[in-house]
């Protein structure tokens, strides 16, 4: 039986001044990332994407706002991550306290760390957007470490 592919969606969220939001995750690793998650049964990418922002940083967003900037897949774990750019929201951004430890807007030429190379070049990609959609191949490669821990390393395709 083939697994089963997961869906993702993120939001790459840029402000007046072209600074690009990041939470910063409240579980061990603390790691920069984009708001967004995991989909539930029965929604869309962009439903996802807007519940997910809700609950981690309480701003409502409208997909009349997006631009899909990106559908990345990445081929080690059988799962899509569709990314949306968005300018206008509703709200102030702030931590969950839960799932989110913090909330900054960041210059994209300066991003903070630590924070994957697969975020940046999200990041990247959707700040160079203007209207097309980047379709992207990660080849994910799963290596155990001392711990006999995955770790995954991300080498990339333009589509």
């Amino acid at each position: 039986m083939p697994a089963k592919t997961i869906i993702r969606a993120g939001l790459v969220i840029f402000d007046d001044a072209g600074k690009v939001l990041l939470v910063r995750h409240a579980d061990g690793k603390r790691k920069w990332g984009l708001p967004g998650g995991r989909q539930r049964e029965g929604e869309a990418a962009w439903e996802t994407a807007i519940r997910e922002c809700q609950e981690e940083i309480q701003v409502v967003m409208h997909p009349a706002d997006f631009t899909l900037s990106g559908i990345y897949y990445l081929s080690g774990r059988n799962a899509y991550v569709f990314d949306f750019k968005v300018t206008e929201w509703e709200g102030t951004p702030v931590p969950d306290g839960k799932e989110i430890a913090e909330v900054g807007f960041f210059l994209v030429d300066k991003l903070p760390a630590p924070i994957s190379k697969f975020t940046a070049q999200r990041i990247q990609d959707a700040a160079r957007n203007q209207g097309e959609v980047l379709l992207r191949k990660q080849q994910v490669k799963s290596e155990l470490n001392t711990a006999n821990r995955a770790v995954y390393r991300l080498s990339e395709t333009d589509m």
